[in-house]
C-alpha cells in the first residue's frame, strides 16, 4: 500500500465512522486518531535517538500539601 493510499483508507473509514456513528463518535475517533499518530512519531523518534523507556509502570509523584497557618 503506498502513501498515498493508507491515508485514502483512513479518510474513508473516518468518513464512514460518520456516516454511521454521527458526528459526536466522528470527532472522538478522529482525536483518538491524531493522537495515535503523535505517539507513533514520538516512538520511532525515540527510538532513534536511541532512547529507551523505563520497564514497569509509572507512578505519580505525591505532591505535598501547604499547611494553613
Amino acid at each position: 500500500m503506498s502513501d498515498g493510499d493508507l491515508l485514502d483508507e483512513l479518510t474513508a473509514r473516518l468518513w464512514r465512522v460518520r456516516e454511521r456513528l454521527g458526528a459526536r463518535v466522528y470527532r472522538a475517533a478522529a482525536r483518538a486518531a491524531l493522537g495515535a499518530v503523535g505517539a507513533a512519531v514520538l516512538a520511532e523518534a525515540e527510538r532513534r535517538a536511541g532512547v529507551r523507556r523505563p520497564a514497569g509502570a509509572v507512578l505519580r509523584f505525591p505532591l505535598g500539601r501547604r499547611r494553613g497557618k
